[in-house]
């Protein structure tokens, strides 16, 4: 969505100091390998418990509202292969059944060298990428809204889809998650692009046993006919983030436009055949206020306690309905937006006051296990969980 472009393009430029470089991601040429039809990946359906959104850049303190304890994350550098595998532990703990990793494919940016060097041989934990293809790309332009009629990008777009196929997917596909055979890949600002997504879309299904899911902007679902051509062309849907002026504006709006882009999925349905899944989204808070310069977004944070039960709780309790039974898809360490659950120092600007509830420590990771660690398959009954009364 737009708030996270806001974001993302400056951070990218000061985060974009390359990791350390390392050797080709696999020990055989995968550019050789023969190209399946059906991957026998972690089968999407068969996961239980949250999915945890990762990201490969930089912490920088200055920047962030969300400060990771040491053990996970060193300040001023990238996390390393030790602090990874605690990071895997954490997340088994408090009930994550699979991994989103931010993934931008232009070798500028560090994402597939960090990547190698930390995680896709570092533990067996089930993941998917989310395709950077608004900020930093190789795109024209570079960052921002996207004219995908234009020669250019429809073959930028191909070649980075068969760049995370052939360097990715395939040499680590006993860990990837596929549905029916064919590995997730997670556009999260599909409405920003323009033109026709169609074809490529279809193309790329045609080619590699890939499949893609959309974050179709449910806060302002879009009313534009090419966008929600483009939209239906995908195969499931996915919110990124959820921004509204305050948190419980923010909660009443998702649970809304869930229940109308559910109707809205039917629609596409009738018309293209297709079944499509709908994950929920999970937003513990969003503050990028220590941005510089700033940002103008608002600070969103739960008034209470009991606000982020009753969001996780409307989130459940809508799973088989609104929703499939599957997530919901979390920000686990994006440090710069107020968002992450990443177990984190409890410091003064993270104390919870009056009218502002933080969760420092891991109090959002313990609300996260309660409601949808592994386990816990929501439904109605969902809402039994939340206090009536704030604590």
């Amino acid at each position: 969505m737009n708030l996270r472009g806001f974001t993302v393009v400056p951070l990218l430029l000061v985060l974009a100091v390359h990791a350390d470089a390392t050797d080709s991601n696999s020990e055989f040429d995968s550019d050789a390998l023969p190209m399946p039809s059906h991957l026998d990946g972690v089968e999407l359906q068969s996961i239980t418990g949250w999915f945890a959104n990762l990201y490969p850049w930089r912490y920088i303190p200055s920047l962030a509202t969300v400060y990771p304890v040491a053990r996970l994350w060193t300040p001023k550098g990238f996390q390393s292969p030790a602090a990874v595998r605690e990071q895997n532990g954490l997340l088994d703990r408090y009930g994550s059944g699979a991994d989103v990793l931010e993934y931008n494919p232009n070798p500028a940016y560090p994402d597939h060298n960090q990547w190698l060097a930390t995680y896709f041989r570092n533990g067996r934990r089930p993941f998917f990428l989310l395709y950077e293809h608004i900020n930093g790309t190789r795109y024209v332009p570079e960052s921002g809204p996207k004219n995908m009629d234009l020669a250019y990008n429809r073959q930028t777009f191909r070649n980075d889809i068969d760049f995370m196929v052939r360097h990715v997917i395939l040499p680590y596909s006993d860990r990837y998650v596929t549905h029916n055979g064919r590995a997730v890949i997670f556009m999260w600002a599909p409405s920003q692009l323009s033109g026709d997504l169609v074809t490529l879309l279809d193309e790329a299904r045609a080619k590699y046993p890939v499949m893609f899911v959309a974050s179709p902007n449910l806060m302002a679902i879009p009313a534009d006919a090419q966008v929600l051509r483009n939209l239906a062309a995908f195969d499931g849907f996915m919110e990124y983030a959820l921004v509204a002026a305050d948190y419980s504006t923010m909660v009443d709006t998702y649970r809304a436009s869930s229940a109308r882009w559910r109707s809205i999925m039917d629609r596409f349905s009738a018309e293209t055949g297709k079944r499509y899944f709908f994950i929920p989204t999970f937003q513990a808070a969003f503050d990028d206020s220590r941005m510089d310069p700033p940002r103008g977004n608002p600070q969103m944070y739960p008034t209470s306690r009991a606000d982020l039960l009753r969001h996780a709780a409307a989130i459940a309790s809508l799973m088989g309905t609104a929703y499939d039974r599957l997530g919901p898809f979390v920000v686990f360490s994006e440090l710069y937006e107020g968002g992450a659950v990443i177990e984190s120092e409890c410091l003064p600007q993270t104390e919870d006051r009056p009218g502002r509830y933080v969760g420092c420590g891991t109090a959002r990771l313990n609300i996260l296990k309660g409601f949808f660690g592994s386990g816990n398959p929501g439904g109605p009954g969902a809402d039994a969980l939340v206090p009536r009364d704030p604590p």
